[in-house]
């Protein structure tokens, strides 16, 4: 189903729909590092043998990686994300899998991603009392639905996060029919540095930019290249996880160039201005907004403008 269908235009009718009975327990957390890359251990709020016994090392980043709608902890980008971190050094990746809110009516799933941003942050709050870990080295990824999960996570933790990035953040329920305050969604005061990768503008991702750098690929609306027309919103909205997953294990791949809107970059109107990293190895100094072009297939990233 797409959300984008079921949004009523009517503010009473969204703030009518009552959470479920949605607990803590809920929402799990996989555990991957280099010890094992394969098979996750799975982490709870409060277990604190469990984390002791666990592979988890708080000399490590940690990044945590957070699902949207419908979607599951077994969801094929979590994997895609994973591997290609531990395959260039030493993380701690947890993968949050809150499919118990997530396979909700679309609304609900929206109504509920405050209760699991603040599931998390308690979660993390646990990790950081328990093993010592520096909420600068957390950094939050969340897709669609997750990014505003992550938002919630930020706002909600006692301590800054070092970094959140959204990957092209729902729009339904959050710029249309009407945008939801600050407090409702991401936005640049949740973490020290928000970075945000924009696919499906317009449709399925929000048009706006939200972060303190925001990316917009190929002008960051559907149709994204090579994505086919019976699955453009689709696969337009995934690329935003494509193209990071590419950018941990390409680091200088996606090139992007600071622009005011895709029709001057189109027009070369941008040519002095400044070029900013995209993806994992964006400067947390870059602020603006930056446009850039891909490849139709992976290898998607261009390398130099």
């Amino acid at each position: 189903m797409n959300p984008t269908s079921i949004i009523p235009n009517d503010h009473a009718v969204i703030g009518a729909i009552f959470d479920l009975d949605f607990k803590a327990e809920d929402v799990t957390y996989d555990l991957y590092t280099k010890d094992n890359k394969e098979q996750a251990v799975t982490l709870r709020t409060g277990d604190t043998v469990q984390l002791k016994n666990s592979p988890f090392n708080p000399e490590w980043p940690t990044k945590i990686i957070i699902h949207g709608w419908s979607e599951n902890g077994d969801t094929f980008w979590y994997h895609d994300i994973r591997r290609n971190y531990l395959s260039i050094g030493d993380y701690n990746i947890i993968c949050v899998n809150w499919f118990s809110g997530s396979n909700k009516e679309y609304l609900t799933s929206v109504r509920l991603t405050r209760q699991v941003g603040g599931y998390v942050a308690e979660f993390l709050e646990f990790l950081g009392s328990e093993s010592q870990a520096s909420f600068d080295d957390i950094h939050v990824l969340g897709h669609s639905l997750g990014a505003h999960v992550a938002g919630h996570v930020g706002s909600s933790s006692s301590k800054k996060l070092g970094r959140i990035t959204g990957l092209d953040p729902a729009r339904p329920a959050y710029e249309t029919p009407y945008l939801k305050d600050t407090k409702e969604r991401l936005d640049s005061t949740d973490a020290n540095f928000v970075d945000v990768i924009h696919t499906c503008a317009g449709s399925l991702g929000f048009v706006r930019p939200i972060g303190h750098a925001d990316f917009y690929p190929n002008g960051g609306t559907f149709r994204q290249p090579g994505c086919p027309i019976f699955s453009t919103q689709f696969c337009s909205h995934g690329r935003s996880h494509q193209f990071y997953a590419e950018s941990i294990v390409r680091p200088d791949s996606f090139v992007a160039l600071q622009c005011a809107n895709w029709m001057d970059f189109q027009l070369d109107k941008c040519g002095d201005n400044a070029t900013a990293i995209m993806g994992e190895f964006t400067s947390t100094d870059t602020r603006g907004t930056y446009y850039l072009e891909t490849n139709a297939q992976s290898p998607f990233g261009k390398g130099e403008i």
